[in-house]
């Protein structure tokens, strides 16, 4: 009787806390947890998960389950370059838990917040202005592309063509940017000294000469000016916030190397 009332009890337990799965592919359990983590993913990413987004969510776990099984069917689950690939994320995987247990979180105090804006304000000059760009190492790449601008080829398609930095993907279009003036090194936010020069010669529309910035040339073109708009202090307090907690992260990360590197053994093979 006692053992007829545990094999009761225990499957009642089982019934309630298992969790069916979220479907059945092929005959194998598709966890309902995989969907649950798919939909944690994409809102890290910040996608906001309707009903719609879920169903594709789901969706995508069960063709990514399809895919597992035709793939192991084939034998690639052992292939030399998958096991290389497990091996690098669980190695990744490892460090990365490792490091969570040496870096603490930092919240900034509100001085140091404040302090930030003061600064980032303080570098503003009073006019901003919007510049499309045109970077590469290759001078005659440079000067055909200023040559196709002067026959009134569009701006964007030679910096798709020609740029070799990031904003040639837009056409070579840059944020605003503001930077006190006159100018000076180290003091153009970012912006390499001579096209700040460049920029404050050039009225709206105009390109300017190649430039030479050291192991490259550029081209930039004046797109708009406007007095400089500073943002209050209460709408950009959380983005500094969040910017000063990761630095500090990222700094201590930093340490972290350098202390193991103090203390390691190490041979580089010449």
């Amino acid at each position: 009787m006692k053992l007829l009332i545990f094999a009761l009890c225990a499957l009642a337990s089982f019934s309630v806390s298992a969790t069916p799965p979220l479907a059945v592919v092929n005959g194998v359990d598709v966890p309902a947890a995989s969907l649950e983590a798919a939909v944690a993913q994409a809102q890290q990413r910040g996608v906001t998960v309707t009903a719609e987004v879920r169903q594709q969510l789901r969706d995508q776990v069960l063709a990514e389950e399809l895919m597992w099984q035709r793939a192991k069917a084939a034998g690639f689950d052992t292939a030399p370059a998958t096991l290389a690939a497990i091996e690098r994320a669980k190695r990744q995987a490892a460090i990365e838990a490792y490091i969570a247990t040496q870096v603490k979180p930092v919240e900034p105090t509100e001085r140091a917040i404040r302090a930030r804006y003061e600064d980032i304000v303080a570098r503003l000059g009073p006019r901003e202005f919007r510049l499309s760009l045109i970077q590469t190492s290759d001078e005659p790449a440079l000067r055909a592309a200023a040559a196709q601008l002067v026959q009134g080829v569009e701006f964007a398609a030679v910096a798709r063509r020609t740029s070799r930095v990031p904003s040639a993907a837009r056409g070579g279009e840059l944020d605003w940017i503001s930077f006190r003036q006159p100018v000076r090194d180290g003091d153009t936010n970012g912006l390499p000294t001579p096209i700040a020069e460049a920029v404050l010669t050039l009225s709206p529309g105009q390109i300017s000469a190649p430039i030479a910035l050291g192991d490259s040339w550029a081209l930039v073109r004046l797109d708009a000016v406007r007095n400089t708009l500073v943002p209050d202090y209460t709408a950009v307090r959380d983005t500094l916030r969040s910017t000063l907690a990761s630095q500090a992260i990222e700094a201590q990360g930093k340490q972290l190397v350098i202390n193991l590197l103090r203390n390691a053994h190490i041979r580089v093979n010449p």
